[in-house]
């Protein structure tokens, strides 16, 4: 079951909408490395700050099983184990400094639905290498293997 459910995540992850940064006219490479420079100012202005937190167990009650009719046992009642969580605790201050140092640099974060299919059927397959230089409000994006995608500007 827990297979099923992984599978259906990784197959639904490339339906949905695609998060990115934009800049009209600015090439893929432009956008990663200025991405990359905001990332490592974030990294340097914010540092990891891991706090860790112990989760109680939980009390499991015996209960009564009767495997045969008139031949029954109680089981024992049990705790199961406490954890330990650690988790970052400047993550989403840090990656708001990242967001806000790209927003200075003029880029927009922006979510590009997937293509419908007889769009993405229609139109020459291609890989974006620079992002248009204007996009129209029904834009959408083809994915393509290996994180290579297609932004298609509709009328």
């Amino acid at each position: 079951m827990k297979r099923l459910a992984l599978i259906a995540t990784v197959l639904l992850t490339g339906c949905g909408p695609m998060g990115l940064y934009y800049k009209p006219g600015v090439s893929l490479n432009a956008i990663e490395r200025d991405e990359v420079a905001c990332t490592l100012k974030a990294e340097r202005e914010v540092p990891v700050r891991n706090v860790s937190r112990v989760i109680p167990g939980e009390w499991v009650p015996g209960r009564k099983v009767c495997p045969r009719k008139g031949k029954c046992h109680v089981t024992p009642g049990y705790m199961t184990p406490s954890r330990v969580v650690t988790e970052d605790a400047n993550l989403g201050l840090r990656n708001r400094v990242a967001a806000l140092c790209m927003q200075d640099r003029g880029y927009s974060r922006i979510n590009l639905p997937p293509c419908p299919r007889e769009v993405a059927q229609s139109v020459p397959s291609a890989v974006t290498t620079e992002m248009p230089k204007r996009l129209s409000p029904r834009a959408c994006v083809i994915r393509h293997g290996g994180g290579a995608f297609q932004v298609v500007n509709r009328e």
